[in-house]
């Protein structure tokens, strides 16, 4: 069976300046450049917690610790030359969390504790079932969050940004198991893994084609 693993890391002692440029020149030369060259405290710390991650993860499974990477039209990254490492990052609140895989994947992050625009959301991509299970949820905003997050890495793993329209799309559930929806048509090579490891946190993870899936933390104190 195919294989997907989940690292995480908790990047909350990144968000100082001293932190910032004490670590900053552990990841690629592109993402040092993108961290130089924001302003904001908060994005320079998020984007340096999921570049630490991409490293570490990516030393552990390949051995590899020099790499470039590079973006398809979409926005979609891979490893430049290493067309065998599928994987994909995202992040939330002081959490990134990144997926590799034997196949095309895609995950996305979302904070359970922060506000959203539930409503207005909802109300715009969510079918008229999902919209109604989610004001019954006895958690609204966690609900909101699973049915997010699950949008977000299937359009991540399909790797066509929002070229797929997330109105189009429509999430099922049997038994707890995710089917995606596509112009009402089923997504048979699109599988699905909610992970709940993260206290406050939604994560779900999708992967073309069923795979055995497992979760690592990597903490900052691995990598230094």
């Amino acid at each position: 069976m195919l294989k997907a693993k989940t690292y995480y890391l908790n990047f909350a002692s990144l968000s100082s300046a001293e932190a910032i440029e004490t670590y900053k020149d552990l990841v690629t030369p592109e993402r040092k450049a993108r961290i130089e060259n924001t302003k904001r405290l908060e994005t320079k710390a998020s984007l340096l917690g999921a570049g630490l991650l991409l490293q570490a993860a990516l030393k552990k499974e390949y051995g590899l610790s020099d790499f470039e990477t590079e973006t398809n039209e979409f926005g979609k990254p891979s490893i430049k030359g290493r067309e065998d490492i599928h994987f994909n990052l995202s992040h939330s609140g002081s959490v990134a969390v990144l997926v590799i895989a034997d196949t095309d994947c895609g995950i996305d992050i979302e904070s359970t504790t922060a506000p959203h625009e539930t409503m207005a959301v909802a109300n715009k991509f969510f079918s008229r079932n999902e919209y109604a299970a989610m004001m019954l949820s006895p958690n609204p905003n966690e609900a909101f969050c699973r049915l997010w997050t699950l949008r977000e890495s299937y359009v991540k793993m399909r790797g066509k940004g929002f070229a797929i329209g997330l109105s189009t799309m429509r999430c099922d559930f049997h038994r707890g198991v995710c089917s995606m929806y596509e112009n009402h048509i089923l997504q048979e090579d699109a599988f699905f893994r909610e992970i709940k490891d993260v206290a406050g946190y939604r994560i779900s993870v999708c992967t073309k084609g069923e795979c055995e899936h497992s979760t690592e933390e990597i903490k900052i104190s691995d990598i230094a």
